[in-house]
C-alpha cells in the first residue's frame, strides 16, 4: 500500500464533497491495516523537532512527509 500524497488526498475530499459527505468528520487509520481509528484533530503540520522520530525513512524522507491529524 503506497500512502496518499495531498494531491491524492484532494481528489479524494472531491469525490466525497460530490456525494454530500462534506460536514462528516474524518476519522484515520492507526496503522496501515485498520486495526484501531482515531479522530482527525489538526490540519497539516510540517515535520520538525519531536515528529521526525516517527517518520519510516523506508516509506519517504522527512521533507517528502507532511502530518495530518
Amino acid at each position: 500500500m503506497k500512502p496518499l500524497t495531498i494531491n491524492d488526498l484532494y481528489e479524494e475530499c472531491k469525490k466525497q464533497i460530490k456525494k454530500g459527505n462534506k460536514d462528516k468528520v474524518i476519522m484515520l487509520s492507526d496503522d496501515d491495516e485498520g486495526n484501531g481509528f482515531h479522530y482527525c484533530w489538526y490540519a497539516f503540520t510540517k515535520i520538525d523537532g519531536w515528529a521526525k522520530e516517527y517518520v519510516d525513512k523506508e516509506i519517504a524522507n522527512e521533507e517528502d512527509t507532511i502530518i495530518l491529524g
